[in-house]
């Protein structure tokens, strides 16, 4: 039987790539650190998940999965040198943690068989091939390194944090929404690109990481600022509020239009995924939180990150991105609220940029913010900055 290895047993990786290997006729080897975890995992052999939407539910089992913990070193590396394909979906900055058992893994698969190794890369983190090439580099030879294949991903599937309520009844119940393709880069394998149910390898994959980053990451985290500015907590509440729908949909349009000049894809198709995407934002089942969407601000506002980046695309294609400034200057307020400091000084640090249209107009859209202004009154200060920059 086919051996797949998911390295991260949370919420990504038994909410939706568990699934996905289950339902191809994998034999799943989870790779993670809690004990708890990979203890239950290896007493029944699956796991519950609840694919749910507004108004019901779905209970699904997955099947034939087992654990190693990641401490064990022996074991995680056997697994991953033995698999025959390999997941990563741990969370950005724990990326640097799973180097020593990928390393070994990799190296012991090379000694024995010097067969390829393809890393499906489930990770919200712009180039992490690249950022996972650089720390493996160091570890291993030429020949090893030439044998990796480093698979970029887009998860599009939404799957909010546990309610731990739920999880003191049943610690490995997941639940997820129902979106369930998993497109991944084509031209990144070595060897035979992997035929996997719901895996789509697409060329050029640039298009369909910008495209999750730049639409549904950014517009998510819009949301969840704005939300959390007026005080909702969930995802689904801010985005049945007309004012914040107006603001995200703008913010998402404007990338929407910039991502169709850029790649030359038909913006009536963009358009449709940015109306998808904010109907999924609505679903109340899944329980989803400003405070979790709009978590870790700095990598957020990051350059290339989801607000910035995205911004930064849209003058890039020669528009302006006056909605997704208002994004990033209720993502600044709450940092400043939080943590003191010169709006200006911050948000050249966290941003990278130092002057120009991005920088004008968030600035100018935080002291908005700062005070206290109600949306209508900061969707008509970025209609008058619109309208400057347009003339």
């Amino acid at each position: 039987m086919k051996q797949a290895v998911i390295i991260g047993a949370g919420n990504i990786g038994r909410g939706f790539i568990g699934q996905i290997m289950s339902e191809a006729g994998f034999e799943t080897c989870f790779v993670d650190v809690s004990e708890k975890i990979v203890g239950e995992l290896n007493t029944r052999h699956e796991y519950p998940l609840e694919i749910v939407r507004t108004g019901g539910a779905k209970k699904l089992t997955i099947t034939n999965v087992r654990a190693v913990n990641g401490n064990d070193r022996d074991a995680a590396q056997r697994a991953i040198a033995d698999c025959d394909i390999c997941v990563t979906c741990v969370g950005a900055k724990a990326i640097k943690f799973i180097i020593p058992n990928l390393a070994g893994g990799i190296k012991l698969r090379y000694a024995e068989t010097k067969r390829p190794f393809n890393l499906l890369i489930c990770e919200n983190l712009m180039d992490a091939d690249k950022y996972i090439h650089s720390l493996l580099e160091p570890e291993l030879t030429a020949d090893e390194l030439a044998s990796v294949g480093l698979v970029e991903t887009s998860v599009g599937r939404m799957v909010p944090i546990p309610d731990p309520e739920l999880l003191k009844i049943d610690p490995l119940l997941v639940r997820a929404e129902e979106y369930g393709v998993l497109p991944c880069d084509r031209d990144a394998f070595k060897g035979e690109v992997p035929e996997i149910k719901n895996v789509l390898p697409v060329s050029p994959f640039r298009f369909i990481i910008e495209r999750k980053l730049y639409i549904h990451n950014m517009g998510h985290a819009v949301c969840a600022y704005l939300g959390m500015y007026k005080g909702y907590t969930y995802i689904s509440e801010a985005i049945a509020d007309p004012e914040i729908r107006v603001i995200v949909r703008e913010a998402m349009t404007e990338s929407a239009v910039a991502l169709a000049k850029r790649f030359s894809m038909p913006f009536d198709e963009l358009i449709e995924h940015t109306n998808d995407l904010i109907r999924r934002f609505g679903n109340t089942a899944l329980g989803d939180t400003c405070a979790r969407v709009g978590a870790d601000i700095p990598r957020k506002l990051a350059n290339s990150d989801r607000l910035t980046g995205g911004a930064l695309s849209v003058i890039e294609a020669g528009g302006h991105p006056g909605y997704i400034a208002v994004g990033a200057a209720s993502a600044l307020a709450k940092y400043a609220s939080e943590n003191g400091g010169d709006a200006a000084e911050i948000f050249a640090s966290l941003t990278g940029v130092n002057d120009g249209e991005y920088r004008t107009s968030a600035l100018a859209l935080y002291e908005k913010f700062a005070s206290g202004a109600s949306l209508p009154e900061i969707i008509a200060a970025a209609d008058a900055l619109l309208y400057e920059a347009n003339k």
